[in-house]
């Protein structure tokens, strides 16, 4: 079992609610690979700003969502040195009444584009074609409607496919990130 399989989603959704968060455990998730994936330098300074440094260090509440939230750095940590590249996206289960699956694809979709934005400009311009075609895609993501009804099951069919190339799409960008200086290659995304 994987560390992000040990979190639980609710449990760390209503710790970020109480602590006055206004982001989803999905964001956050996708800040910490989106940082992991940016090569940025200082990552955990940069995890803390991005993500609670405005908790107060002496609220009980804070610090739960601190330590739930760091949990969650951890597990995403563990999923991009994973070999298998085990990357799993830390989304609700169906049916979860906080976040609605499209938000939550949305949510990380933009939390994956600040985190490897803190990189800085610099970092996309080591993509391959294919890499920055990934950062476009997420952009267009991030831009989504998110309607709170039932879906389909076409709809959810989609929302299957669309979190499925959320992540090797982010594997991707990882690989480009993180190969040797001139060996940044061609990839295909599916």
């Amino acid at each position: 079992m994987s560390a992000i399989e040990t979190l639980d989603y609710a449990s760390c959704f209503d710790a970020m609610r109480r602590a006055g968060l206004p982001f989803t455990p999905s964001e956050a998730h996708a800040i910490a690979i989106g940082l992991l994936s940016g090569a940025v330098t200082d990552r955990d300074t940069q995890w803390q700003n991005a993500v609670y440094a405005e908790l107060d260090p002496n609220d009980a509440l804070a610090q739960e969502c601190r330590t739930q939230l760091d949990e969650l750095y951890a597990a995403a940590g563990e999923q991009m040195r994973d070999e298998a590249f085990g990357l799993q996206l830390f989304v609700p289960d169906e049916g979860f009444a906080g976040v609605h699956a499209s938000g939550a694809l949305r949510d990380w979709a933009q939390g994956f584009l600040y985190g490897f934005g803190l990189a800085g400009e610099t970092a996309a311009k080591r993509l391959s074609a294919e890499g920055r075609e990934a950062l476009q895609d997420f952009y267009e993501i991030a831009q989504l409607e998110v309607d709170a009804g039932d879906l389909a099951e076409d709809e959810q069919q989609a929302l299957t496919e669309i979190e499925e190339y959320l992540r090797v799409a982010a594997m991707l960008v990882y690989e480009d990130m993180h190969a040797p200086t001139g060996q940044e290659g061609e990839h295909e995304l599916h």
